[in-house]
């Protein structure tokens, strides 16, 4: 049987080990959160988009938020979102970003896409980074150790996407969840992936999977940001002493 320990505080400064066994009911949570929204992301391409936009917001945004501020009444900075290495992820990911340009350019080119549509459709894409890497990766590392997580996190982000894409393509997403969840892991803010990393490697993701955004797609992820972002500022905003000690 696995013994749950009760929420624990992270020390600051201390850096994770590569591997240990602590898992939580954040763990659990975490792993519901996983299938749940797949189930939605499956939903959402199969049946209707609703489905995914609930997942996003129910458990890609809400639970995330709620689990960590209230239930276990830490920061925002357990969610990635910090100003630690604030400068070094900015540039490390301009680096990255500008690094990748040339590929996504190349890749729209021979796609026929509109490189100005797909690229503001990819970039106003928040809660992928911050439910993948932001609540998922962390809840790894938390209770498997940095390398498990890693490994985890490439796993859960092919799962995400089995039934919407081919194998093929779903696998080749799991590889790029590992390269970002090491470039993740070295600051642990997602500022290292997002905006300037993220969306230029996920417009190269998503070209190679066949799926070309519009401006259509691009105002759809505008207004899901925005509900995201609401979101945010209800659960954070919520008084303290309705949070869990």
């Amino acid at each position: 049987m696995i013994a749950l320990s009760a929420p624990r505080r992270t020390v600051p400064g201390k850096r994770p080990k590569a591997f240990t066994w602590q898992p939580e009911a954040d763990t659990f949570i975490a792993l519901f959160t996983l299938l749940a929204f797949s189930l939605c992301y499956y939903a959402g391409t199969s049946i209707n988009s609703i489905f995914l936009w609930c997942g996003i917001l129910v458990f890609g945004t809400f639970i995330p938020l709620w689990t960590v501020l209230h239930r276990r009444g830490e920061s925002l900075e357990q969610l990635g979102i910090t100003r630690k290495f604030l400068v070094t992820s900015l540039i490390v990911s301009f680096v990255l970003g500008a690094g990748s340009a040339f590929q996504l350019i190349t890749l729209a080119s021979a796609s026929n896409a509109n490189i100005a549509s797909h690229l503001v459709a990819n970039f106003l894409v928040l809660w992928e980074p911050f439910f993948v890497f932001g609540w998922l990766y962390l809840r790894w590392e938390r209770a498997f150790g940095w390398l498990p997580a890693i490994a985890l996190t490439g796993l859960g982000f092919t799962i995400q996407h089995l039934g919407s894409v081919p194998l093929a393509a779903a696998a080749g997403f799991g590889v790029f969840a590992i390269m970002f969840a090491v470039v993740f892991a070295l600051v642990r803010n997602l500022v290292v992936l997002w905006p300037l990393f993220y969306p230029v490697a996920s417009g190269i993701g998503t070209l190679q999977a066949g799926f070309v955004m519009g401006w259509d797609d691009a105002g759809i992820s505008a207004i899901l940001l925005v509900l995201q972002l609401l979101i945010f500022w209800w659960v954070a905003t919520k008084p303290r002493s309705l949070r869990a000690a």
